[in-house]
């Protein structure tokens, strides 16, 4: 079995057989990989500290027919607020699902997983609802799945003001090409989604941010979500329970 090594977060885990787990990693050559870890669950397993959820790596693992297997991991980094506060670890769950739902296996994503980190880091120090929302957005860009909120997706006219945005058309509707099915699409909200998606994970600005503009961008973005996938994400069932 060829061997190789990569740079690598823990985006998945479950427990198999008695001692093992199959992870999923989101690596910068290879994109997503799922890997078995065997022995890990046991304490002493050298392996056991790295396989938590949203380590950073140097990972070695074989290839395998099926499944790939880990041979090493090697921590480079652990994010801490990530593993310790309860509210940040669910929205962080919500944006490693959305990546295993949306990865392709064995392609190489490598500007999506520089991203990644860039949104990790953000973690520790912003507000982690608005933190998962802004990923989202941008993570979706990666994709080919992003809906078109500038420009009318009919006429291709650039949307200024109010208008009128249809997901199963694509995105934005200016007035004259509205659909039945078309929802009202407010300026503040298109504002408030190009503002998530071109934000600076580095910048230190302080971002001024209506709630009633943040829950309209959930609300799309969730409804766009589940179009695709067919159902809601298993993260938001976490969300809600650390809301209550």
């Amino acid at each position: 079995m060829a061997l190789y090594t990569t740079d690598a977060v823990v985006i998945g885990a479950r427990n198999w057989g008695e001692a093992d787990k199959v992870m999923t990693f989101f690596t910068k050559e290879r994109g997503l990989v799922r890997a078995a870890a065997y022995g890990c669950r046991r304490p002493r397993s050298p392996l056991a500290g790295a396989m938590q959820m949203f380590t950073v790596l140097e990972l070695q693992a074989a290839e395998g027919q099926r499944l790939d297997s880990v041979r090493t991991a090697t921590v480079k980094k652990h994010i801490k607020k990530l593993g310790e506060d309860l509210t940040a670890m669910a929205y962080g769950a919500f944006v490693a699902e959305f990546l295993r739902e949306f990865l392709p296996e064995n392609q190489p994503e490598p500007a999506m997983y520089e991203r990644f980190l860039e949104i990790l880091a953000a973690f520790e120090t912003r507000n982690p609802r608005i933190t998962a929302l802004a990923a989202a957005y941008q993570l979706l860009g990666y994709t080919g799945l992003e809906l078109h909120y500038e420009r009318c997706v009919h006429c291709g006219r650039v949307i200024e003001g109010d208008a009128f945005l249809d997901s199963n058309e694509g995105g934005a509707l200016c007035p004259d090409c509205r659909t039945p099915a078309a929802l009202p699409y407010p300026e503040s909200l298109r504002q408030l989604i190009g503002t998530l998606g071109t934000l600076d994970w580095a910048s230190t600005a302080k971002l001024t941010l209506h709630g009633t503009d943040i829950v309209a961008a959930e609300d799309l973005l969730l409804r766009y979500l589940q179009t695709i996938t067919g159902r809601p994400l298993k993260s938001l069932a976490f969300i809600q329970q650390i809301a209550m």
